[in-house]
């Protein structure tokens, strides 16, 4: 009904289907190692075989080549284009999957994981691609419905394990990629891109094909040539020196290190809170619970059913109740359910006390899994896309990006050190602390975001007394898109 109303909106959608892929390929690739570790480690293993240590580093790896692909990768996009970094980020990844698939040795998934983790970037790089090829009408659900694709790329992985071996899995998963890479050939280039470059005619063409030509587009086009047109402008008179100096001033601001400090404690609750470690080590965690592979793998597969309904009920959550009473009211709920995981795994290891109950503990693990995606999760990631000033967004998306792949390479790496030295009771308990410690935090320097406009958020970072603004300007908290 869309597209024969409105033809740019099948436009759009056909740009959404190559973020879905790209983001269906990479919830796999998140999810790989719950798959491959307990394979490689097994002792009854046919293929190859690794140490723990080795496979902890496997799922790892990916997450410190990550931090190598935001200097690789945002040079491509912002010098050659939106299509050209797209079409580098998925063969990027097929690259990986074809590695991953002919590996015959450890050093093999290792050079496999570390070629995806180059790819990394592409979470802020896919991001921005479609933001700028939507209307703003669709933006905020596009965005939504590509995380909940990376869901369901965890889904398929875990459902594909209680088939397929790690290897099919990964030749599976070069399909989505390489379908991808065919579509954004036929893609035009970012009409944002070509007006930055000064390709205004280039723009215009773009620019109709994705939204048409009605009055209000032909509004936008213009505002938008006349935007960039007065930047190249500016720009003649500038040179390297001043903007050295504007950057290195640039970071020393109050609003940029407050906010840099707010997304990294956020980036860190993600973390802990078991965004990525649950979905890359449930089965492992499963295992040593239950002592059942099958059942473990089972309950991976609802673990990520629950996922995808958790971020699905996210989007109306998030609308209708402030950022900070979500954060801070589900933030405490998650603590709670990971010390009772703890405090049931240490009553039925220590005491043999519910050791008869076998279900407790993965139904408070899926529980958990749950509660988290539903509220501290997304909140936490739609409060990082809001608190950065709007002049400076891609200076802190490249920071908190750097930020983001070194706590995601620490999680992965060290969850199964922790594992295995301290066991489920004490991961659980030593994440929860570190949730506590960033929730207190961030109790005091958050502010509140929701219905507010970029630049009202970034006059109440600055400290500065909104009291005086004039009327006209409040019909601006409309055009705020609710991530």
């Amino acid at each position: 009904m869309c597209c024969s109303a409105d033809p740019s909106c099948c436009r759009q959608i056909f740009v959404l289907l190559v973020a879905c892929l790209y983001a269906l390929s990479a919830g796999v690739m998140v999810a790989f190692p719950s798959v491959l570790n307990p394979t490689i480690v097994s002792p009854n293993s046919t293929d190859i075989k690794a140490t723990s240590s080795q496979a902890s580093w496997i799922a790892s790896i990916n997450g410190i080549s990550g931090i190598a692909s935001f200097f690789i990768l945002s040079p491509i996009f912002q010098a050659f284009g939106r299509k050209v970094a797209n079409i580098t980020l998925n063969v990027i990844l097929f690259v990986g999957w074809v590695t991953l698939y002919m590996a015959s040795s450890v050093p093999m998934l290792f050079l496999g994981r570390a070629i995806q983790g180059l790819c990394i970037g592409g979470v802020f790089i896919n991001g921005v691609t479609l933001s700028e090829y939507s209307s703003p009408q669709r933006r905020g659900y596009f965005m939504t419905i590509k995380k909940v694709l990376v869901g369901f790329g965890s889904l398929t992985c875990h459902s594909l394990a209680l088939i397929f071996s790690w290897r099919q899995i990964a030749a599976i998963s070069i399909i989505p990629v390489a379908i991808a890479i065919i579509l954004i050939l036929l893609w035009p280039e970012s009409p944002a891109f070509l007006a930055m470059k000064g390709r205004f005619e280039e723009c215009e063409k773009a620019f109709v094909w994705l939204y048409g030509s009605s009055l209000r587009s032909k509004k936008e086009l213009k505002e938008l040539i006349k935007a960039q047109a007065d930047r190249l402008e500016r720009e003649k008179t500038s040179n390297n020196q001043s903007k050295i100096r504007n950057l290195l001033k640039t970071l020393r601001k109050k609003e940029i290190l407050k906010a840099c400090l707010i997304v990294t404690l956020l980036t860190l609750c993600i973390d802990s809170c078991g965004r990525y470690f649950l979905i890359t080590y449930i089965t492992q965690i499963l295992v040593e619970i239950t002592g059942d592979q099958s059942i473990a793998m089972y309950c991976s597969v609802a673990s990520d059913a629950l996922l995808i309904s958790a971020l699905t009920i996210s989007c109306a959550i998030i609308r209708a109740f402030n950022r900070r009473t979500l954060l801070f009211s589900f933030g405490s709920l998650t603590v709670v359910l990971m010390f009772i995981i703890c405090l049931i795994v240490v009553l039925k290891s220590q005491y043999n006390i519910l050791a008869d109950v076998s279900w407790v503990t993965p139904f408070l693990i899926l529980l958990h899994t749950f509660i988290a995606h539903v509220g501290i999760i997304p909140v936490a990631f739609a409060i990082s896309s809001e608190i950065f000033p709007l002049e400076h967004r891609g200076l802190c998306s490249c920071i908190s990006g750097v930020v983001f792949t070194m706590f995601y390479a620490g999680t992965l790496k060290m969850t199964p050190i922790m594992i295995e030295y301290t066991g489920i009771s004490g991961t659980y308990a030593i994440y929860a602390c570190i949730v506590i410690i960033c929730l207190a935090i961030l109790y005091v320097i958050l502010p509140e975001t929701k219905d507010k406009t970029l630049q009202e958020i970034e006059d109440e970072m600055r400290g500065k007394d909104r009291s005086e603004v004039h009327k006209d300007m409040l019909p601006e908290r409309d055009t705020l898109i609710k991530l």
